[in-house]
């Protein structure tokens, strides 16, 4: 996957201090990216949450396996207090629901994730995917690859890729303006 395929902190990028283009886009063209919004999430993206999770799983915890396969890689762990923050941040659910979220996906018959202790912090546990996890963030992949192949085959891979760079350079971390 082409660099940070979670970007589950893009919204603090957004605080802090970008370049300013020196020919920014017309309101008129941002009244059109606008309309754009809606169909994107509620058509495509809805769309897609409910072929990834495949009615096994809730777009919460579907979004939890997604930012640990992410962020800590197939076999790392993150910390639980990231994953409490970020899903809160999403979902605006308290943190009691995402310790019911992470302990259904820990128990069977999914056994999706493992909690361990920090061993740098005795208060402070760490979460990952166990091999199931493993294998259900791969067909979630292989179910988004799929959705996305059926749905953009109209497309050319050259405006894919220039869409790509849109997104990342509107969306992804800023450039260093240092």
């Amino acid at each position: 996957m082409r660099g940070k395929d979670f970007r589950q902190n893009a919204w603090l990028h957004m605080e802090k201090p970008v370049k300013i283009s020196e020919n920014p886009p017309t309101r008129h063209t941002l009244r059109e990216l606008l309309g754009f919004f809606y169909p994107i999430h509620y058509q495509v993206g809805l769309e897609l949450e409910q072929r990834i999770c495949r009615d096994h799983l809730s777009r919460q915890q579907a979004a939890i396996i997604w930012m640990i396969a992410s962020e800590a890689g197939p076999h790392g762990l993150i910390r639980r207090r990231q994953v409490d923050m970020t899903i809160n941040n999403w979902f605006s659910i308290r943190k009691s629901r995402v310790t019911q979220l992470i302990a259904e996906l820990e128990k069977p018959p999914l056994s999706l994730v493992q909690q361990v202790a920090n061993p740098d912090s005795g208060r402070e546990k760490l979460v990952g995917l166990t091999d199931a996890g493993r294998e259900y963030h791969q067909m979630m992949v292989e179910a988004g690859l799929d959705y996305f192949a059926e749905i953009l085959s109209h497309i050319s891979e050259e405006e894919l890729v220039n869409g790509m760079t849109f997104l990342d350079r509107a969306f992804g971390p800023p450039a260093d303006t240092s």
